[in-house]
């Protein structure tokens, strides 16, 4: 069962063993943007995932990368089930759509500039940030 989205409501979430589902409806060029935001046990921002939907659908890890078009294009459909992957020993993102992979990084000093928040602050919640105009509903689910 999904459950709607509240803006900025912290959530507890464990990313060893869960992953983060979320529905959208926005169309590709609409501007939209789903935008999850991971803080740590004191509340420190940890991370987060944003996907725009503009002209090209891609996305950005905030404190990382800036827009990276995806791997693979997004199946055509207007309504899209993201999920949302994060290994933290790995420091693994891996981001899903209908199913499909799009997104398989490795954070590294190679290609995230302030990769620190993402290596030293553990998630231990997430939140829709208050930009997210795509994220309808969203559930957790265990990987293993």
């Amino acid at each position: 069962k999904m459950s709607d989205v509240v803006i900025n409501e912290k959530i507890p979430w464990n990313p060893d063993s869960q992953s983060i589902t979320v529905r959208t409806d926005s169309e590709i060029g609409s501007s939209d943007r789903l935008d999850v935001m991971f803080a740590d046990k004191d509340g420190k921002w940890a991370g987060s995932v944003l996907i725009y939907f503009g002209e090209r659908i891609g996305y950005g890890l905030r404190w990382c990368s800036g827009w990276t078009p995806f791997s693979t294009k997004p199946q055509a459909q207007q309504e899209k089930i993201w999920t949302i992957k994060y290994n933290f020993a790995k420091q693994n993102v891996v981001i899903s759509c209908n199913g499909v992979e799009v997104v398989d990084v490795v954070i590294s000093d190679s290609n995230c500039r302030f990769n620190n928040v993402w290596k030293t602050r553990k998630p231990t919640r997430f939140f829709f940030n208050r930009g997210d105009r795509a994220s309808d509903s969203y559930s957790l689910s265990t990987r293993y």
